[in-house]
């Protein structure tokens, strides 16, 4: 019984074949197999298996090659060897012009199924599928180009050209018919049947029953020479499935891996090292945390991608920071991580951090002006088990930021000073404490409709300057001193008291605080 070599390779994974010269298009039978280089003119139609080193060096030269070349009864010679086969150009030039087949079949295990006695096997679809993941598309559909001597050019979801192969004068042709029948092809992928298309053939991608993509290539191919891009075909479609839920299977655990690092502390920081290496985030050395609110226009609000689109922006300009940065989108806001593992003082950590802080705050509101970006940067800590304490900072400092500091988009968990204490003490101890001193001055604005406490948080927030607290009011001097001597009146503490004054500071402060 005769076996036709071409209904055999579909039966060997994609990914282990190389095509060192083309296949013909009809049908190869052999009757015989030998492992050896003929040394005379064989008497049967037979198939070489090359797996001696010794024998595929042969191939390289000149008197070998013309005895092949000339005989009728070598069908093709298959090199079953794994490592590369460099043959000289010269002679696969001298084996292509003479339509002799060569293929090289990286996997000696799949060589039993050109053996006559042998039942094919079909190679399973996870190892063809691992195959086309660790090789790539791009260049198992190279090597099948060049197999089947037919362009293929990857067509994306709006039929635009993503990626070709094939030679300089088969991707001019397919290239001009693309330009020519551009409109026609969203037609041929919904109504393709195999039909031939004057020269070219669209192969549709379906990608969970759906057909998005397509790949373009001769329609001068055979039945046999189908069945291999329909492999391809097949393949690419389940990559492309499988790659998309390992997309969202990734993107799932990543969003808890940032939920336990945000909001608990890892037992283990070895555990946590490990598992933040799974995307490439180095948790070994410190990292400052920084937290990005955006107040979204409504006109951006219908974009549901807005903040997945900031993301990228900041991972985009972050090479031209020069700074390492993680960036991952978090409850609608952003979370920036700045690597920071440098030898240097409180203060000049702190500088640093401002001004990376800065500068994302300036370019994100250079790309969305009509957006609001607000920064709050938790405590650098050395040991990154504690990034859940220092995103619970910056949002402290985020939300007691935009009540106290009105003219500021960024706020460090430092510029709380003594309020970073009070953050963990219980919150109708601090409303009692807060009430003590400022109960009298709540009412009178509650009932009389004046802005005593307004005063008094200004006349802080300036460190009681006169006249600059007086211009941020918009009010005269004289008017202001009159509302600073009814407060002292009405609560019995002297502002030029520096004790009492600091208790009546911290009680407008955790007011400020308790009213988030």
């Amino acid at each position: 019984m005769k076996d036709a070599l071409q209904e055999l390779l579909p039966l060997i994974p994609l990914d282990r074949l190389k095509f060192l010269t083309s296949l013909p298009k009809q049908l190869l039978y052999y009757e015989t197999i030998q492992e050896e280089l003929p040394k005379d003119w064989l008497e049967k139609p037979t198939l070489i298996i090359i797996v001696d080193e010794e024998e595929w060096i042969k191939l390289n030269d000149k008197e070998v090659a013309n005895q092949l070349i000339q005989d009728p009864n070598l069908i093709a010679v298959i090199i079953g060897l794994e490592t590369e086969v460099p043959l000289q150009e010269d002679n696969v030039h001298l084996y292509r012009s003479c339509q002799l087949p060569i293929v090289q079949v990286a996997d000696p295990s799949s060589l039993h199924i050109f053996e006559q006695k042998s039942k094919p096997v079909y190679s399973q679809i996870s190892n063809e599928l691992a195959g086309i993941m660790n090789e790539g598309f791009t260049a198992i559909a190279t090597e099948l180009a060049k197999g089947l001597e037919t362009p293929f050019l990857y067509l994306d979801e709006n039929n635009h050209l993503f990626w070709q192969t094939g030679t300089e004068t088969e991707l001019r042709e397919a290239n001009r018919w693309l330009n020519t029948h551009f409109r026609e092809l969203e037609g041929m992928k919904e109504s393709y049947e195999g039909q031939i298309h004057d020269g070219f053939e669209l192969y549709p991608i379906h990608i969970a029953g759906v057909v998005s993509q397509g790949i373009l290539a001769s329609a001068k191919l055979v039945d046999w020479q189908k069945r291999m891009v329909d492999k391809l075909i097949g393949l690419m479609a389940l990559l492309l499935q499988t790659e998309g839920m390992f997309r969202q299977q990734q993107q799932q655990l990543q969003e808890h891996f940032v939920y336990d690092l945000l909001y608990h502390k890892f037992e283990s920081q070895k555990v946590m090292i490990k598992q933040a290496k799974a995307w490439d985030w180095n948790l070994e050395i410190p990292h400052h945390l920084l937290l990005v609110h955006v107040k979204v226009t409504d006109e951006l609000m219908d974009n549901m991608d807005w903040l997945d689109e900031m993301v990228l922006f900041i991972e985009e300009k972050k090479s031209h920071m020069e700074e390492r940065l993680i960036v991952l989108p978090f409850e609608d806001q952003i979370v920036v991580l700045l690597e920071d593992g440098q030898s240097c003082t409180i203060s000049e950590r702190n500088r640093h951090v401002r001004t990376v802080a800065e500068q994302i705050e300036k370019e994100l509101s250079n790309q969305w002006p009509n957006c609001q970006f607000l920064i709050g940067i938790g405590k650098w800590y050395k040991n990154t088990t504690f990034l859940n304490k220092s995103y619970q900072e910056a949002n402290q400092a985020l939300k007691f930021g935009q009540a106290w500091f009105e003219n500021r988009n960024i706020f460090h968990i430092n510029d709380l000073g003594a309020l970073r204490l009070l953050i963990h003490i219980h919150q109708e101890i601090l409303l009692d404490y807060s009430e003590d001193y400022l109960s009298v001055l709540l009412e009178s604005d509650r009932e009389s409709g004046t802005e005593l406490i307004h005063t008094l948080k200004v006349y802080i927030q300036h460190q009681g300057v006169i006249n600059d607290v007086a211009d941020a009011l918009f009010i005269h001097p004289n008017t202001l001193r009159n509302r600073i001597k009814k407060i002292e009146d009405m609560t019995g503490i002297n502002v030029q008291d520096p004790e009492e004054f600091m208790n009546l500071m911290v009680a407008v402060k955790i007011l400020s605080f308790l009213n988030l």
